[in-house]
């Protein structure tokens, strides 16, 4: 058989094997949408990864940006489906990933915004589900900016020192930089209900313009702040970085996230010396008791901080958010649940007792991304277990 043959009959087995496969698949209700378990959104070494940027504008632009580390001579199935008015719509289509990236957007016109987006990834007989919500409540505008590292928008929620970015804006010829060095506090433990610390008066180190459509590449790390109209609030976050980040490598960065797991005073120990990597190693043995065990918990530990900077940096580094918390002492999430303002983490705690945590988002000047934490006094016993089976060299 010739090879031309070969690759149509190849070919056409794929698409039969597809077909079949969506047909055995268990079908999901657009009733039952609501309740998928989205976990696959918060797993970092998947073989299929889908981001989602939101451009707000005319018109109203969603983008999913997606990633595959798989053969390029497979075929991957993809569904998706998009809520508007009330009324779910969807399409599918195969696709081989050729390129490492895809991208599939929907332009919406006036004030016709879907509410939510759903794609689900087919591929060996496994399937990943990717889900987004767009509460216009819990939306803060951009004023038309979008960042951009083309020829794909930003949906990283981080770029490194001298990476290029675009500022892209149809309207306006400058836009107004705000830069800020703050160093934002960690957050507080799930149990604990009296009110953090406000970030929301933040001195601004520095002001300066950018021309709009232009290559932009940040020198110092911190937050910048991108608008086109400096007398509103409308505007775009940036988070920048040292190069090694979100992989946790200088000694502040590999000493700061320990306050999670610390008392107040070891905590003041440490950081009085924030270069001292022999008094971070100290730490570990003397607190897990023996070389073997420290090395796996300290393996473990940095892995969690590294998966949540990743996934849940916004205006600041990922493992200081809710999220980013929960994810570095508990891992990652047995089911993750999102409605359109809020999202459900489930995980069974040490003694085998089922334990949620509600995420609701807020709006936040800097962030579409920003969820908070429903704290509660009953958190109080799983935590604390699960923060001693760190000092004793168990990940929870």
């Amino acid at each position: 058989m010739s090879q031309v043959k070969y690759r149509h009959w190849k070919h056409l087995l794929e698409m039969l094997y597809m077909v079949l496969l969506i047909s055995i698949l268990p079908r999901v209700s657009m009733a039952q949408e609501s309740s998928l378990n989205v976990l696959d959104m918060y797993q970092p070494e998947s073989p299929v990864n889908c981001r989602f940027a939101v451009l707000d504008g005319e018109p109203f632009l969603i983008y999913a940006v997606m990633d595959f580390r798989m053969p390029v001579t497979d075929s991957l199935w993809i569904q998706y489906s998009w809520t508007l008015n009330g009324n779910t719509f969807g399409d599918s289509t195969l696709i081989k990933p050729q390129d490492s990236q895809k991208v599939l957007n929907w332009s919406i016109d006036g004030d016709e915004i879907p509410t939510k987006v759903t794609i689900t990834f087919i591929w060996q007989a496994r399937q990943w589900i990717f889900q987004e919500h767009f509460p216009m409540s819990a939306f803060h505008p951009s004023g038309g900016i979008s960042l951009w590292q083309p020829p794909l928008p930003l949906v990283a929620p981080f770029v490194h020192q001298g990476d290029n970015v675009m500022i892209r804006h149809n309207l306006s010829d400058s836009i107004y930089v705000f830069y800020y060095s703050h160093d934002f506090d960690p957050a507080r433990p799930p149990m604990t209900i009296r009110p953090g610390n406000s970030n929301a008066a933040l001195s601004i180190d520095s002001v300066f313009t950018v021309t709009a459509n232009s290559i932009f590449a940040p020198e110092k790390e911190g937050l910048y702040f991108f608008q086109a109209d400096s007398s509103t609030t409308m505007g775009v976050s940036l988070l920048v970085t040292d190069e090694h980040f979100p992989q946790p490598k200088k000694i502040t960065d590999l000493t700061e996230p320990l306050i999670y797991i610390t008392t107040k005073r070891e905590y003041e120990t440490l950081a009085q010396d924030f270069s001292s990597k022999q008094a971070l190693d100290k730490f570990w043995l003397a607190t897990v008791g023996s070389p073997e065990k420290a090395r796996v918990a300290i393996k473990n530990f940095y892995q969690n901080i590294q998966e949540a900077n990743s996934l849940f940096s916004s205006y600041k580094e990922g493992w200081k958010t809710d999220k980013g918390m929960i994810y570095a002492i508990l891992g990652r999430p047995l089911t993750v649940t999102k409605q359109i303002d809020s999202e459900i983490w489930g995980y069974l705690d040490i003694g085998g007792e089922e334990i949620n945590f509600e995420f609701k988002k807020v709006r936040n000047i800097f962030s579409n991304n920003h969820y908070e934490l429903y704290r509660d006094k009953s958190y109080d016993r799983s935590w604390f277990r699960a923060i001693d089976r760190w000092r004793e060299g168990l990940a929870p």
